[in-house]
């Protein structure tokens, strides 16, 4: 209903590997070198800038948990790419080997 409201667009990008994105034939681990948080940023600047080309500055990138850190890192690091990123419970700074 906001989407309505405001005449805005929402769409969701499945991360690499999960889901149908499968971007390599299988799970071999030389596969999997592009399983990370980086390369899944850097799929969603091309994504969008293929989507909106026109209007790429309107843009607003929006997640909860593991895709609210990585709609917080997008906003910091494609600054350019949108007007603003919304971080519910967005686990920015991880802590290695949680016990």
């Amino acid at each position: 209903m906001l989407g309505a409201d405001h005449k805005a667009r929402f769409m969701v990008l499945e991360h690499r590997f999960y889901g149908d994105s499968q971007p390599m034939p299988n799970w071999e681990l030389s596969n999997l070198k592009t399983l990370n948080s980086q390369q899944a940023l850097a799929d969603l600047a091309v994504f969008i800038g293929e989507m909106n080309p026109d209007q790429a500055n309107e843009v607003l990138v929006i997640g909860g948990s593991y895709p609210g850190a990585m709609a917080a890192w997008f906003r910091e690091r494609y600054p350019h790419l949108t007007i603003g990123a919304w971080s519910s419970s967005g686990v920015v700074n991880p802590i290695i080997d949680f016990w």
